[in-house]
């Protein structure tokens, strides 16, 4: 084989492999972009579960003092019972937007992983095509060093 031969050969191999690497490496990132995606998506399905819980949590208790209170013959409409069940059920409506806030911001955050996961694909194919772009520009200009060194040499 010719030393032109070799120098397309090595040329198009490197260029070849930049742009497999580009590939391989958006390919992954968009394996990653879906992963924080899906993770976006259970945690928003947990902060609902917990809110939920919480909720029955609170309807449970509610009943539980409401039927004690009549148990011990006291009247539930009364004053410091309704003040009680009122704080009550504030204390938990609280918690369960307290829950509904942590899970979105989490899910915000996974989805702005996910986000940059798609930036570091683009930017990774990118590199690859930029790779491969170098890699030729390099061959042609080691192959026209080598003709002008085989010109001066007087050979060809």
């Amino acid at each position: 084989m010719s030393v032109l031969g070799i120098q397309l050969a090595m040329t198009g191999l490197s260029a070849i492999s930049s742009i497999q690497q580009g590939r391989a490496a958006r390919k992954q990132a968009a394996f990653n972009q879906a992963q924080y995606e899906q993770s976006a998506r259970q945690t928003e399905i947990e902060a609902l579960e917990r809110a939920n819980v919480r909720l029955r949590q609170f309807e449970t208790a509610t009943s539980s003092n409401i039927a004690f209170q009549a148990f011990l013959g006291r009247d539930p409409s009364d004053r410091s019972m309704k003040a009680f069940m009122d704080r009550q059920k504030e204390i938990a409506y609280s918690d369960v937007q307290s829950i509904g806030s942590q899970g979105m911001m989490q899910a915000s955050q996974q989805r702005s992983m996910a986000g940059m996961e798609a930036s570091k694909g683009r930017a990774a194919l990118m590199q690859g095509y930029l790779g491969a772009g170098s890699a030729i520009a390099s061959g042609f200009w080691r192959y026209e060093m080598y003709k002008t060194d085989q010109l001066k040499l007087g050979t060809k």
